[in-house]
């Protein structure tokens, strides 16, 4: 078994789940960025049967995102459960090598055989012997530190699953080292649970117990569960893959996604080497808008885990609008993934970069509903790149949650 975290204290908990909290986060834009590269069209050289085939795989990756976004959220919740805070920020891609261990590269890349065989390496689970695609270069290397009683240290776990088996033997040492009642000290209502959304899973978390079918289900679904289990991340991966290699059989030229960039980045980077930077006029005015989406969607994430006196309506207000944020967000990404990225790269397209802004901590509640109207506001205005049809959409969305927000 490779070396786990060592967690004898809240402080070393926290951090490790923020750490997971950051992997599962990761995950989710990987495999959104995989979907929003895939074609959508007969003007985009598929037949009827290709057609139907590629949708099944966008319903089913969405499916995966959404299930990635709930262990986000169950994690958000074992941190707030024991005094901590929801953690929903995260480094820029490509995430540099040493943050998480080598098995883990986290690059954006588009729909292809390489990531999705990326994919099944990065859900295999403890007991398979799987390798990744050679298209990811693993850097030999492992993450140690000086044992230390009050600093975290997230370990060098090889899969997903070896890292919550670390927070399930952290929380039952320290449920048996201090109690239940001095560990789950948090306050329950911050959590978010079934009646505020229809995510699978999300129960409210007491207690030892709940915490680890909580971990349970994370891991089941698709983080290192069994590699028989059907309903798994991994053997969806692994179908999807069959299904292709079985379509591009009956026709070699099957293309089912756009050639979006791998590495893609929204700002000029300073070694151009492995990325490619969205600096296409129509593309980087496309990008501008998605990331500021995606930002402000992280920031009402962070809002629903603040306030403790938060009203009922308040906080299905800033449900609505994060909801709609993402919805909006899928739209502009989707769209982004068939513009030209790059002059230089005339054969490459773009693709979301999820990138975030350094100030990401929530606005105080004397001024956070101002402070989103307004940021709302800025975005409507600058709408003019998109499509017509998409344009109206996403206006739309945006106007009725500024509405909802001056009147609440």
């Amino acid at each position: 078994m490779p070396a786990l975290p060592k967690i004898e204290t809240r402080n070393q908990l926290l951090g490790v789940l923020a750490e997971a909290a950051e992997l599962e986060h990761n995950l989710m834009c990987l495999y959104l960025y995989a979907v929003f590269s895939l074609k959508s069209g007969h003007d985009e050289g598929l037949s009827d049967s290709e057609l139907s085939l590629v949708k099944n795989w966008r319903e089913t990756l969405m499916s995966i995102c959404v299930q990635e976004m709930s262990h986000l959220a169950i994690v958000s919740n074992l941190a707030t459960a024991i005094g901590g805070n929801a953690h929903f920020f995260r480094g820029n891609f490509p995430i540099k090598s040493g943050y998480f261990p080598a098995d883990f590269v986290m690059e954006l890349a588009p729909f292809n055989k390489d990531t999705l065989d990326h994919f099944i390496f990065l859900e295999r689970s403890s007991d398979s012997e799987i390798e990744d695609s050679d298209q990811n270069e693993h850097m030999d290397y492992t993450r140690e530190a000086p044992e230390s009683s009050l600093m975290t240290h997230g370990g060098d776990y090889s899969t997903v699953s070896y890292l919550y088996t670390s927070i399930t033997q952290g929380i039952s040492f320290l449920n048996e080292k201090m109690g239940a009642e001095k560990l789950f000290c948090g306050n329950k209502n911050l959590q978010l649970n079934g009646k505020d959304v229809s995510l699978e899973g999300m129960d409210t978390i007491r207690d030892e117990a709940s915490s680890l079918k909580a971990i349970e289900r994370i891991v089941e679904e698709g983080e290192g569960g069994s590699s028989f289990n059907e309903i798994s991340h991994f053997q969806k991966f692994r179908k999807i893959k069959k299904e292709y290699e079985t379509a591009l059989k009956l026709n070699p030229k099957f293309s089912p996604a756009h050639a979006c960039a791998r590495n893609p980045v929204m700002r000029k980077p300073v070694d151009s080497e492995s990325v490619v930077w969205i600096n296409a006029p129509k593309a980087a005015a496309v990008l501008d808008i998605a990331n500021a989406l995606y930002d402000l969607m992280l920031r009402t994430l962070t809002l629903l885990y603040s306030g403790e006196d938060r009203t009922k309506d308040d906080r299905n207000t800033i449900l609505s609008l994060t909801f709609d944020l993402m919805k909006c967000l899928s739209i502009t990404g989707s769209y982004l993934s068939g513009l030209d990225a790059n002059e230089e790269y005339p054969l490459v397209k773009a693709g979301a970069t999820f990138t975030t802004n350094r100030h990401f901590l929530p606005p105080l509640r004397s001024n956070e509903k101002f402070l989103l109207i307004e940021r709302l506001e800025e975005i409507r205005t600058t709408l003019d790149p998109l499509p017509r049809h998409l344009k109206a959409i996403v206006e739309s969305k945006l106007a009725e949650n500024c509405k909802r927000l001056a009147t609440v």
